[in-house]
């Protein structure tokens, strides 16, 4: 895998194919529609974002973050990063939540260390999203440091 081991924040996006239906630890029961899912997380632990990514593409059978609950079915396709010590997982999901092409399936899905919030860090799309659409997103809206990266897992 071509992913650092640089701390920072990742999209990960999966492909479902078919109607399923999911259910996630506490958070319930859901029907998961085809399409693309975007999920952001963040690495700040050893190994940093190939380390945590790494683990969500291998380690399906014993469910640990909200998002692997999702791998079970869904096809991993797309990880889009960018390394830094500033966490922005927030401002990332904030990005997709307002972004037409995005809507929220599942409220507070990667996000329930928010306990107040409805927030959710899972948006489904109906087309692959577009990483050229991101990167200009991330180029305008924040600090020119920031500089994503995508790594495609499947084409298609």
């Amino acid at each position: 895998m071509q992913l650092p081991d640089d701390k920072g924040t990742y999209i990960l996006i999966g492909s479902v194919a078919q109607m399923k239906r999911l259910e996630v630890g506490r958070l319930g029961v859901f029907e998961i529609i085809p399409g693309f899912y975007a999920y952001v997380g963040s690495a700040f632990g050893p190994g940093g974002i190939r380390a945590r990514v790494g683990h969500h593409l291998e380690s399906v059978a014993a469910p640990h973050w909200h998002i692997d609950y999702l791998l079970r079915f869904a096809t991993p396709v797309e990880v889009w990063f960018a390394m830094s010590d500033r966490r922005l997982e927030q401002d990332w999901a904030e990005l997709l939540e307002d972004a037409p092409a995005f809507r929220t399936p599942i409220p507070r899905f990667g996000s329930s260390d928010y306990r107040r919030s409805r927030t959710t860090h899972l948006f489904h799309a109906k087309r692959r999203p577009s990483f050229r659409w991101f990167e200009e997103q991330i180029r305008l809206g924040f600090e020119p440091d920031i500089r994503p990266q995508r790594l495609v897992l499947l084409d298609g």
